[in-house]
């Protein structure tokens, strides 16, 4: 049964640009529905806002995207940028952005309404470096020093101290940036007597010129940076509704990587599993990436009865019901296309996670497993967690898979042991059982 279901130049000691960088740091900058007003408002709050609200309130043109690790890709940088704009497109939908490739570049244009809430987005979808606002000028000084003396007096409010940055992308223009800063910052001074700081400027306006125009470029939006979906292919990710697992999967897709996801369940019946947090926690993750994902929800009872039934050594439990996930989601990776599993496993966290356990789970996959979150410790986990939003979801009480296990689980098992105990259990049969009685659900999101 399958249900469908439908759901802001970087520089340290520059305050408005650093805001950029703080405001990644707090916690809604990720939520689902982030909107330019909720995010000044809690920048407020967190004393981060400090030009960032003004800037938004300058008329713009439009927004560049940049990226930075595909540039390094030399025969593959034309379809990486190529996945970049589609994936761009998909998650910009809603707000009826048009999406540019101009080869060194990639532009964006949007309603004005919708600009702020479209500049965010953008930051949110993998390979995005960052995203900053432009207006698009001709290419002359007249130009620029017109249009800088209008965003200092639109976000000036009284002498605030001033400089002026410019790039030359286009070596040929006759003045050279140095030149160019010197002779827009005179004319900013003689029109408004605002003072200049080149080190620590309240006010920093910034230009990029080009062959075949001038960008005025307002504060960059740091973006979460890694590749674009879709390029590395596809893995199915075994989510367990913590914190972990989630943001295993975040990695992954961070790096490139198209995403199932399966999930195995306490409940009766899977209908009860559709309103539980493991599937709010999927959206939150491809929400942002305009994707849509398959969630494979797999009860476990079966296993559970035949533990309770058999003589299984308690000790042995975890290591017996793990491996029994790690075949059943083998089972969907090789029907569904999948190349390899994801897991939040984490090397010395939880007693079950020793390198001898791992390596007899490993023993019952026939692909390969992938473990982002092996070297992280816990604080640095729950610090990304905060950091994209999904942190305070995953705490929520929630009846864990490993519930029924054995306090006091092997942490140094024997593959030897283990395969001798496995076959006390029909486990063909319990992993045929629990892919009859599995539940599908397509998650769509709303940008498709």
């Amino acid at each position: 049964m399958i249900a469908k279901i439908n759901h802001h130049r970087h520089i340290n000691h520059h305050r408005q640009h650093n805001v950029a960088s703080e405001f990644l740091a707090v916690k809604t900058f990720c939520s689902q529905n982030c909107l330019a007003g909720e995010c000044c408002m809690v920048l407020q709050e967190q004393g981060f806002l400090t030009g960032l609200e003004k800037w938004l309130k300058v008329r713009w043109d439009g927004f560049v995207v940049h990226y930075h690790e595909i540039g390094l890709k030399k025969g593959n940088r034309r379809s990486f940028v190529k996945a970049l704009c589609h994936n761009l497109r998909r998650a910009l939908r809603r707000f009826g952005a048009e999406v540019q490739d101009l080869f060194d570049r990639i532009f964006v244009t949007v309603s004005e309404e919708n600009f702020a809430e479209a500049l965010f987005a953008a930051s949110k979808v993998f390979g995005v470096a960052y995203s900053a606002p432009i207006k698009i000028l001709p290419r002359s000084v007249e130009a620029m020093m017109e249009a800088a003396i209008q965003t200092y007096k639109s976000l000036a409010l009284s002498a605030e101290t001033f400089a002026v940055r410019v790039r030359r992308i286009d070596k040929s223009f006759p003045m050279t940036s140095c030149d160019l800063e010197r002779t827009i910052g005179q004319k900013i001074a003689l029109a408004t007597g605002a003072p200049v700081d080149l080190s620590n400027p309240e006010v920093l306006i910034s230009f990029r010129v080009y062959p075949d125009c001038v960008y005025q470029v307002g504060p960059k939006v740091q973006g979460v940076g890694g590749l674009p979906v879709g390029v590395t292919g596809k893995v199915l990710a075994l989510v367990s509704g913590g914190i972990d697992s989630v943001i295993a999967s975040w990695l992954m897709m961070r790096r490139g990587c198209v995403l199932d996801f399966v999930h195995f369940h306490a409940f009766p019946n899977n209908d009860e599993v559709a309103s539980e947090k493991v599937l709010k926690l999927v959206q939150m993750l491809v929400e942002p990436q305009g994707l849509s994902a398959r969630l494979f929800l797999v009860p476990y009872y079966p296993f559970q009865l035949a533990l309770l039934t058999s003589k299984v050594p308690s000790r042995l439990e975890l290591v017996l019901f793990r491996r029994f996930m790690f075949k059943v989601a083998n089972k969907i990776a090789l029907e569904s296309g999948c190349k390899a599993l994801v897991t939040g496993d984490n090397l010395g966290q939880v007693a079950s996670q020793t390198l001898e356990n791992l390596a007899v789970l490993d023993d019952a996959s026939k692909l390969p497993i992938f473990r982002p979150l092996l070297t992280f410790d816990k604080q640095e986990i729950i610090a990304l967690a905060q950091r994209i939003g999904t942190y305070e979801l995953s705490i929520q009480p929630y009846k864990d898979c490993c519930s029924l296990i054995s306090r006091h689980p092997e942490t140094r098992a024997k593959l030897r042991e283990v395969l001798d105990a496995e076959k006390s259990l029909p486990i063909e049969q319990l992993i045929e059982r629990s892919f009859s009685e599995m539940k599908v659900l397509t998650i769509v999101s709303h940008e498709i």
